[in-house]
């Protein structure tokens, strides 16, 4: 079987794409269509071609924040993503408009404005359309040579994904020429092994490799396709492959920056809301406003931390308890305050002072620390970093109530801290706004 030409794209190459669309848009517009008196046409091709730029990075920031590059089901796509570019292209616009303005002293003509949204829209809209439907056509064939029992396990971490892959069941065992002929004629993609097993040493990889067949292991596989990293996959030699990349010391200072900066814009955008929301926890169930709780934070070092206070003054009585999705514990401001993670705001005092970082693991407590460690004994690895405000788990996982789900939330905790970057940091920002805007716990 010949191998098909797969077109799933990164969220990367689809993020400058989309940038790219919206440049051509922006100048394309302006050259053909606008009118000799407006501001674009008369600015140099230079200054065109700067806000045009900006226009396009306003595009994919607004657009990470919308939703736009998140990926979503078919009933979902034909309406929900033309709805999505119209309105980031629409917002991109004003950020246009303000910048132009604030440089130039003069507005944009509003029917080249129009035209611009428009054409962004529909051309980020019909290729995200085109590349999608591409993707599924072509899923990506997969071998694992696992016995049943393991396959039906990789294939649970991997549910959202059944339509970009399918599997290729063989109960054969293959000589190192025999399996290169089988992946060929099957027109295999990827092939799943474990090093550990005995039948690896008879593969020939680099003769796979040579055929186009890619070698992953399983954690490698369910990283590179659903963006964590099961626990039950992963064992000390895992350990010996991290690049704690943000250990080094330019990027730990640049973080640290970009941490000061951000709390302390925080604090102040928030203040007004903060002081309304103390007065309503005191109204309702007096005082004390705020909530102060030891946690564990980078490299196991005990800190504490801030928040407003959600629960009734006896909560925890009785000693520490996990956390619940409907707790009764909580009171009505409280329940308020988490949905829109209004509570977290004093935490941002807990990263001037060093304790915490924007993005990062979210901390744990001792208590409940000690519990988890005995079941999950990777948990530790999400103390390489420093805890977040918010994280990638965050982001991908609902709230964590059991050792279950700290297991699921553990996963995405580990691709975080293999994975962890500046430009990883900024996407989780984007997304906790948008999760900010739906209400989030």
């Amino acid at each position: 079987m010949e191998k098909k030409e797969h077109w799933a794209l990164n969220k990367f190459t689809k993020l400058l794409i989309c940038q790219i669309i919206a440049v051509c848009a922006c100048m394309l517009v302006v050259l053909a269509t606008a009118p000799t008196s407006e501001t674009l046409l008369n600015v140099n091709r230079e200054r065109l071609f700067l806000y045009s730029i900006i226009f396009g990075f306003s595009l994919i920031l607004v657009g990470e924040v919308f939703g736009l590059f998140v990926e979503n089901t078919k009933g979902q796509f034909l309406g929900k993503r033309l709805v999505l570019t119209i309105a980031s292209s629409g917002i991109a616009c004003l950020g246009l408009l303000l910048i132009v303005w604030i440089i130039e002293f003069d507005f944009i003509g509003r029917f080249i404005v129009l035209k611009i949204v428009s054409v962004t829209g529909f051309s980020c809209y019909i290729f995200l359309f085109f590349q999608d439907l591409l993707s599924r056509r072509t899923p990506w064939r997969v071998w694992a040579s696992f016995e049943d029992e393991k396959i039906k396990k990789i294939k649970s971490y991997v549910t959202s994904k059944e339509d970009e892959i399918h599997w290729v069941d063989s109960k054969k065992t293959f000589k190192k020429n025999t399996l290169i002929n089988f992946c060929n004629k099957n027109g295999i993609d990827i092939i799943l092994l474990k090093n550990d097993q005995p039948e690896s040493k008879n593969i020939d990889i680099m003769g796979l490799l040579s055929s186009g067949v890619r070698v992953l292991e399983v954690e490698s596989f369910i990283e590179t396709f659903c963006q964590k990293i099961p626990p039950s996959e992963v064992d000390d030699s895992w350990l010996t492959k991290l690049d704690l990349r943000q250990r080094d010391p330019i990027l730990r200072r640049v973080k640290r920056l970009i941490d000061i900066f951000f709390s302390i814009f925080g604090l102040l955008i928030s203040l007004p809301i903060l002081f309304i929301m103390c007065i309503a926890i005191v109204i309702e169930s007096g005082f004390p406003i705020f909530f102060s709780q030891t946690r564990t934070g980078h490299l196991g070092k005990k800190y504490v931390l801030y928040k407003l206070r959600t629960m009734s003054g006896n909560a925890e009585i009785n000693g520490a308890k996990w956390a619940q999705v409907a707790d009764d514990r909580v009171t009505r401001v409280g329940r308020f305050l988490r949905k829109w993670r209004i509570d977290e705001i004093p935490q941002f005092w807990n990263v001037i002072k060093g304790d915490m970082s924007i993005v990062g693991p979210r901390p744990e407590r001792p208590e409940l620390d000690k519990e988890i460690i005995k079941r999950l004994p990777f948990w530790k690895c999400r103390y390489l970093l420093k805890p977040g405000l918010t994280g990638w788990a965050q982001i991908r996982y609902k709230y964590a109530s059991d050792i279950e789900s700290s297991e699921e939330k553990l996963a995405y905790d580990l691709f975080y801290v293999k994975n962890a970057s500046i430009f990883l940091d900024l996407e989780i920002m984007l997304s906790t706004l948008r999760s900010l805007t739906k209400g989030s716990r």
